[in-house]
């Protein structure tokens, strides 16, 4: 089955679910998903050891190592997915928790486990706006959204999950939000509050008083990690593999005043980072230097790795019973590695360090510098920790104390345009090892701006204000045709011209983008030739819905996106006052490609192999992004192509309708490549529009692999 038939099936078997602004508790959820922005993650309760409150993208290895993490910024870069790992590792005091037999815990209740898995008792996941609905070449693309539409969300995405703790008793309700606004679109928020309820299972599971905790106080430092490791496609790069677990990063942190609200109490902000160092075991490049900071391409130079993705602290409560935001919060910063620590140590020391008061200290630098490591540590970790905090569970008196804590969670980065020439200067040897690094780094100063906007945004959203928000992407159509590519687009009803806080009327235009090649910004088989998105098209005619774009090579794959821009009258918030604002390119991209072509010919000896010769293993002189695609140009309406090599062994026989081309990709009638030689294109059994007979025409072309 082909992936055309395959969507098409998988489109077909679909289960309509009406939109509603209920917004039910999901009790079985299926997997959730944060993509409206530059990023894309999924929220999927298998990625983890129980819930979704802990997450481990190193779960998914196996078959596919390029697809073992699921956190992926920007999303429109061939693997750009980055190690994404969540983890809680409570922290008791010397009073340690009575498990639910009375027995004293030190710090865990049963098992083995430090990282508070838990299981997901519901999920909500709720938009804005549905998904836009794409159709390429008659094939709809997504299936109907599975969850709800509130037109009234103050985020584009929101989502909620409730995970029970059974190591500690905790309940843990977790709301995300997230923004497709391109000034907010890199970051989400992560608002957890934990309490102490004294469950061991999920309702459903439990079966006898014995499944919950007896009432007690507990006294605890709350340690969390988002741990990341840029990225795959820089690890293919560099090492001509995946690996996991971030094999060569450092993590540190860094303390800055936030520029966007400085009017608020918590006017500084801590942010711990990640970024790809040096490994000591890479190769030397071309230009005789061994060091890998950021993953050059081995080829271009191109730094496949200046992601810093970092979160912060937004907020924390004094105790369970005074809920304003305790300035003297983070506790701590502290550093540990997932391998030696996490997984490596089962001392009680380990709650020291995860609180920051052993020998590590409480805020050190990345574990080089402090001294700690001499390489890269596998599984870098860098937490945020908040506490002491002490909660109560008492029955009796019907009390279940609970704390709350805010993240945001975001990732800066140098402009791919700097990563090109930076890394291109680097091979060249026109800048120093240092200078490619110290460029690399730049990207916490753009880590900083993104969090300083979820500063800004969250400021907003506990405030119960408005947050600037871009129109809706509209539903897309694209139809492959004659030497031209059509794009059609259109809103499913008139409100969605309409601001979503204020109800006006502010749609400005329509903008058309294009990607020509593989669907990826890098990927190898565009053959480094720096094709990305493009702006092709723009009108303020809101009743112009068609783009036909005739600017087209045929044979060569296109891809289409379509956004909305509104006239920045009705944002009137801070630093977004006035500006224009575009809806997310990435919610309407095309994932299947479409190709122009030529209608068949009524006439012989026109017949043409492109490209011949074709040079697969070269590179340059085939299709960029489907470089063992053959095109067979000029043929008739009707015929019978059969390929043999230059000895007369059958290779193909393709039966033909309709078109003037043809696309063979290389492989035998056994699905076998074939080998590089001389071949033969014989055109037998043809037929005109009016199924008049026509000549048979023998061409020879040249394949090199």
């Amino acid at each position: 089955m082909n992936r055309r038939t395959y969507l098409s099936v998988l489109f077909a078997l679909s289960i309509p679910m009406a939109l509603t602004l209920a917004q039910e508790r999901n009790y079985n959820p299926h997997p959730m998903m944060i993509d409206v922005g530059r990023f894309n993650m999924s929220m999927n309760k298998l990625n983890g050891e129980g819930g979704l409150q802990s997450q481990y993208s190193w779960m998914l290895t196996g078959a596919n190592p390029q697809r073992t993490e699921i956190f992926y910024w920007p999303q429109d870069r061939w693997q750009s997915n980055m190690l994404y790992q969540i983890f809680n590792p409570l922290s008791l005091d010397d009073n340690g928790i009575l498990d639910e037999f009375g027995a004293r815990k030190a710090m865990y209740t049963r098992g083995d486990a430090l990282t508070n898995p838990g299981k997901t008792d519901w999920a909500i996941e709720v938009r804005r706006y549905r998904p836009p609905n794409i159709v390429v070449d008659g094939i709809q693309l997504n299936p109907p959204y599975r969850w709800y539409v509130n037109p009234n969300l103050k985020s584009d995405i929101k989502l909620e999950f409730e995970d029970v703790l059974g190591q500690f008793g905790l309940r843990s309700r977790v709301e995300i939000y997230a923004f497709s606004n391109s000034y907010l679109a890199d970051f989400f928020i992560w608002k957890a509050t934990h309490k102490f309820t004294g469950e061991v299972k999920i309702p459903r599971e439990a079966s006898s008083p014995r499944d919950t905790l007896p009432d007690q106080a507990i006294r605890f430092w709350w340690p969390i990690a988002f741990s990341f490791g840029p990225s795959k496609a820089g690890e293919w790069s560099t090492n001509g593999a995946f690996g996991y677990e971030g094999e060569d990063d450092l993590d540190s942190w860094f303390k800055r005043k936030s520029e966007l609200v400085p009017n608020r109490s918590r006017d500084s902000l801590y942010v711990a980072y990640y970024w790809d160092s040096d490994n000591p075991a890479a190769q030397a490049f071309s230009n005789g230097s061994s060091d890998d900071t950021g993953d050059p391409d081995r080829v271009t130079g191109f730094l496949h790795s200046t992601q810093i993705p970092g979160y912060t602290l937004l907020y924390a409560d004094k105790a369970h019973n005074v809920k304003t935001d305790d300035l003297a919060q983070p506790y701590a910063m502290p550093h540990a590695s997932i391998v030696e620590d996490l997984w490596g140590r089962r001392d009680l020391g380990l709650r020291l360090t995860y609180r920051g008061d052993d020998n590590r200290g409480r805020f050190p630098q990345d574990a080089i510098t402090a001294g700690f490591a001499s390489r890269p540590q596998k599984g870098p970790m860098r937490f945020i920790t908040v506490g002491p905090y002490e909660l109560t569970k008492n029955k009796a008196q019907g009390r279940y104390d609970s704390v709350t804590f805010v993240y945001a969670v975001g990732v800066g980065s140098i402009s791919w345009e700097a990563a090109d020439s930076i890394g291109k200067a680097w091979l060249n040897r026109q800048i120093s090892d240092a200078e490619k690094n110290a460029w690399v780094l730049k990207g916490r100063d753009s880590l900083w701006k993104v969090l300083d906007r979820a500063n800004w945004a969250w400021d907003r959203l506990q405030k119960g204000l408005s947050i600037p928000s871009p129109p809706p992407p509209p539903d897309i159509t694209v139809a492959s045709g004659p030497d031209r590519i059509t794009v059609s687009w259109s809103y499913p009803e008139a409100s969605y011209f309409r601001d979503p806080d204020t109800g006006v009327d502010d749609w400005y235009a329509w903008r058309v983008y294009r990607k020509r090649g593989a669907f990826f910004v890098n990927d190898p088989l565009d053959q480094r030739n720096r094709s990305r998105w493009e702006l092709v098209y723009e009108t303020t005619d809101r009743s112009t819905t068609t783009f036909i774009d005739r600017n087209v090579q045929r044979g060569v794959d296109y891809y289409y996106a379509v956004t909305a821009v509104d006239n920045g009258s009705q944002n009137h918030s801070g630093f977004l006052t006035g500006v224009r604002l575009e809806s997310s390119m990435y919610a309407t991209r095309s994932q299947l490609p479409a190709t122009s072509f030529k209608p068949g010919l009524s006439e012989s000896q026109k017949v043409r192999v492109v490209p011949n010769p074709a040079t697969v293993a070269a590179g340059g002189l085939g299709f960029a992004g489907t470089p063992n695609k053959i095109l067979f140009v000029n043929l008739p309406v009707k015929c019978t192509l059969k390929i043999y090599t230059e000895t007369g062994d059958h290779v193909r026989t393709i039966q033909h309708f309709g078109t003037a081309d043809h696309e063979w990709d290389q492989r035998t009638d056994d699905n076998q490549y074939v080998t590089s030689g001389i071949y033969i294109l014989a055109v037998t059994e043809s037929e005109g529009l009016n199924g008049e007979p026509l000549d048979n025409q023998f061409v020879k072309f040249v394949l090199v692999r």
